[in-house]
């Protein structure tokens, strides 16, 4: 993503700003990767679960004039900041933000359907804990995994929807278990390298359905053509 010496204070896109004070994770390239890569063909309704300072529901704001999208996190302040970076952006009134736990959520009436669900959820999974309680939830699957998701993204999907998250590259396996437990089908699969001699990709970039559909894979260059051409709407520098 390169060097931003005001990251913790704003990230400036050619159509908006995102705020990052409050938020516990900033602004990144996983988070801002997957806003321009998911797939909103046909989307009226969009939930972004773990929004953080908002950036993935302002990208897809920006992307699909039709969506009317809501953003949720656990984190009281994220909310708050979302909620500012959206009423400072031209799409304020197409983006709700609401603290809540997605989980939680499930059953209880706060959440709707949904034709798209993204999540750049957390996965430093390890067992030495940030002190700062905001950043060790977002960063943390404590209570979040990929398993959570995908099992509340099932009850909450609109017929013909589909989830789109990104995750480690070593968890594909992982992953693909936890879709088949939940009976839902991975149609599309992007593997992230960070340069192109890299000798295995870093991330991957999920879109998964309840719907049966033949499964389309790619790869993507950090920084390579097909790289700057999904994020030249976005980066002020493409």
């Amino acid at each position: 993503m390169g060097t931003n010496r005001n990251r913790e204070q704003v990230f400036r896109f050619k159509q908006f700003a995102v705020a990052n004070r409050l938020a516990a994770m900033k602004v990144g390239t996983d988070g801002v990767l997957l806003g321009a890569w998911c797939d909103i063909t046909g989307c009226s309704r969009v939930l972004d679960v773990g929004t953080g300072s908002g950036v993935i529901a302002l990208m897809i704001a920006q992307r699909c004039s039709r969506a009317m999208i809501t953003g949720i996190d656990i984190v009281p302040e994220a909310v708050a900041e979302a909620r500012e970076n959206a009423a400072a952006s031209p799409w304020g009134d197409r983006l709700d933000f609401v603290e809540c736990d997605f989980s939680g959520a499930v059953g209880s009436g706060v959440l709707s359907r949904y034709d798209l669900i993204v999540s750049n959820p957390p996965f430093f999974t390890t067992d030495i804990k940030s002190p700062d309680r905001a950043r060790a939830a977002a960063r943390h699957g404590d209570g979040l995994s990929y398993a959570d998701i995908l099992h509340a993204a099932r009850v909450l999907l609109a017929p013909g929807g589909r989830i789109a998250f990104v995750s480690p590259a070593d968890r594909e396996n992982d992953i693909l278990l936890d879709c088949e437990l939940a009976g839902l089908n991975v149609i599309r699969l992007t593997r992230v390298y960070t340069k192109p001699s890299a000798p295995s990709p870093s991330r991957l970039l999920w879109e998964i359905a309840v719907e049966p559909s033949p499964l389309v894979t790619d790869i993507l260059v950090i920084g390579g053509d097909d790289y700057n051409a999904l994020l030249r709407d976005f980066y002020l520098a493409l």
